[in-house]
């Protein structure tokens, strides 16, 4: 696959222009907030760029006031525009992270070479090609931000473990290591994904039995989901392409419907009171769900909600059908 969007992403004066002027329409602000919102968004596009998140590995080193950032993939990385990049700039996190930095080194491996650039200011100052041996494709980038947009403060260690270690249950398979100047190391791999986080969180002394797993796809839309039954409720958690959108939206309504109407469907076969509403759901049940799709559209710049009217439909009958065929096969799950 060609890498041309890459390095254009990279080299457009007028993108990086724009940035620079208003830099909280890209990242929210400037400062610390913006700070860790321009390194998170490098950690999540970076992970969209796998052809296989199951076969990736990513490190992270941070270095006093520099960010090391290497993603490796056996089964290769989406190297040109994606089809859900189509409205916006592709690779804009690079173009935004180019334009806010002191120095920007870059390098794409493929086809046993390597390409490497670096970045003063924004304006490129060197370039090299250099042969590799490495088998896949990886992308290695090596940024200080810039303190006038950001100060001199540095973002806190824990940000970056809370999140490498969500991305990792969020994506069973996946590899992250993160390093803080060689002084402290942490290393998140979960073959379990969604059931290792809910058991990292909810309280198991409460747990009612296993969790019931959803894991299937609509009319494009990949779900997975995990529903704990448990007398602590405390979680619901959704993501939306690895993104947590903190007040919900469509995707959550219809998840929560469409399992509240399975679950009285089955009571009523049953000869049983038909009694869980929208509303007294989240006492019964710890849940987490994840959804991936071409194009969310958000409520706001921050993306605190999402709002596809399409989405609830897709979950409602999507999660009523696999929560209606889960409940015939194991029936003592809700009624022990």
């Amino acid at each position: 696959m060609t890498d041309e969007n890459i390095w254009k992403a990279l080299d457009d004066d007028v993108l990086k222009d724009s940035i620079r002027k208003r830099p909280g329409m890209y990242i929210g602000g400037i400062g610390p907030t913006g700070l860790e919102s321009m390194i998170l968004q490098v950690l999540d596009h970076l992970l969209q760029l796998a052809v296989d998140i199951k076969q990736a590995e990513l490190s992270i080193e941070l270095s006093e006031r520099q960010f090391i950032f290497s993603f490796f993939s056996k089964k290769g990385l989406f190297l040109d525009k994606r089809p859900e990049e189509q409205y916006t700039p592709p690779y804009l996190f690079l173009s935004v992270v180019n334009a806010l930095s002191e120095q920007l080194g870059f390098g794409v491996e493929k086809s046993g070479k390597r390409t490497i650039q670096i970045y003063q200011d924004g304006q490129l100052s060197k370039k090299a090609l250099i042969p590799s041996e490495d088998e896949g494709q990886r992308i290695e980038m090596a940024f200080t931000p810039a303190e006038t947009f950001f100060g001199n403060k540095q973002l806190s260690y824990f940000i970056l473990f809370n999140r490498c270690q969500e991305l990792a249950m969020l994506n069973s398979g996946l590899t992250i290591s993160l390093t803080d100047n060689k002084q402290q190391k942490n290393y998140f791999h979960y073959e379990q994904g969604l059931v290792d986080y809910i058991f990292q969180k909810d309280e198991s002394i409460t747990r009612g039995s296993t969790p019931l797993l959803i894991n299937t796809v609509s009319e494009g839309v990949t779900i997975q989901a995990v529903i704990s039954k448990n007398g602590s409720t405390s979680i619901k958690d959704s993501f939306v392409n690895g993104h947590f959108p903190a007040d919900g939206g469509t995707h959550l309504d219809g998840f929560i419907d469409g399992t509240v109407d399975a679950v009285n469907q089955f009571l009523k076969e049953t000869n049983r009171l038909q009694y869980l509403t929208a509303e007294n759901f989240p006492e019964r049940f710890d849940i987490v769900l994840s959804i991936r799709l071409k194009r969310p559209r958000y409520t706001g710049a921050v993306k605190k909600k999402i709002r596809n009217p399409e989405l609830y439909k897709i979950l409602k009958e999507a999660v009523f059908t696999e929560v209606s065929t889960f409940l015939k096969r194991h029936p003592g799950w809700y009624l022990n």
